[in-house]
């Protein structure tokens, strides 16, 4: 075998090693390839449960306001545990202080509005009934929640609300929300205007008429009168001049 190979053509000869190499160099890539390729799928297998250790580290991850020293990395001592503690409080008195203080103006705000309905209905309520005049009052200008046929406000101050099944309700304005009395008043106010001023010019036609009618009756009486007071002086003057007449016959005798 190695005579032949001796007296082998060298051409040939480097051929056949260049080729055997070129096996060699290729089983070898091969053996990276799958080694590299298992590795990856090692890999692959091993971030799936970090990742799902992530999620569920995640879902089960609260908000606290506070971090823990361990979380920051900050260990507290005692005195900045005790400042913490004084400022904590501090800010929940003020907290607490304004709430105080907010409850306070709501509760005198909700008695002046309680105060100032009744007084505002009661007043409408004389209006209305002095100018003898009520409103219908559309539905869906109202807060109301059920399905509402008809709204009338009379003139004695009543709300009365007219359901599509019939049902009618009715009581005083002011017993309402005030949402629904200030919604009554936005629709009422602008109509009861009109009304006022309507009423205000059948007074003006009245006292017109009264004052015309006036002016001809003092005419009347002041002619009457007169006339009446010159017979009066005439028969004054009459008597008077018979006594002197009588007077003077009395002396002559």
């Amino acid at each position: 075998m190695c005579n032949s190979l001796q007296h082998t053509n060298p051409i040939i000869l480097d051929d056949v090693i260049s080729f055997r190499r070129q096996i060699i160099k290729e089983c070898k890539e091969g053996i990276i390839m799958e080694k590299t390729d298992a590795e990856k799928i090692e890999n692959v297998e091993s971030t799936i449960p970090e990742e799902n250790s992530e999620k569920v580290s995640e879902e089960t991850y609260f908000f606290h306001p506070i971090k823990l020293s361990e979380e920051s990395g900050e260990v507290l001592d005692e005195k900045e545990i005790e400042k913490s503690k004084i400022e904590i409080e501090q800010k929940l008195q003020e907290i607490l202080r304004s709430i105080s203080e907010e409850t306070l103006q709501l509760s005198e705000f909700l008695m002046e509005e309680n105060n100032m309905v009744k007084e505002l209905c009661l007043s409408l309520k004389q209006i209305l009934k002095k100018l003898n005049v009520s409103f219908n009052i559309p539905p869906q200008d109202l807060p109301l929640k059920k399905k509402i046929k008809k709204v009338i406000l009379n003139e004695e101050g009543h709300l009365i609300l007219v359901h599509e099944k019939g049902e009618v309700n009715s009581a005083f304005l002011a017993e309402y929300p005030p949402e629904i009395v200030m919604a009554v008043l936005w629709v009422v106010i602008p109509e009861l205007a009109k009304v006022i001023a309507l009423y205000r010019k059948k007074i003006s036609t009245r006292v017109n008429f009264f004052g015309k009618v006036k002016k001809e009756l003092k005419s009347v009486a002041k002619a009457i009168i007169g006339s009446k007071a010159r017979e009066q002086m005439l028969e004054k003057e009459q008597t008077m001049d018979a006594v002197k007449d009588a007077l003077q016959t009395e002396n002559q005798e």
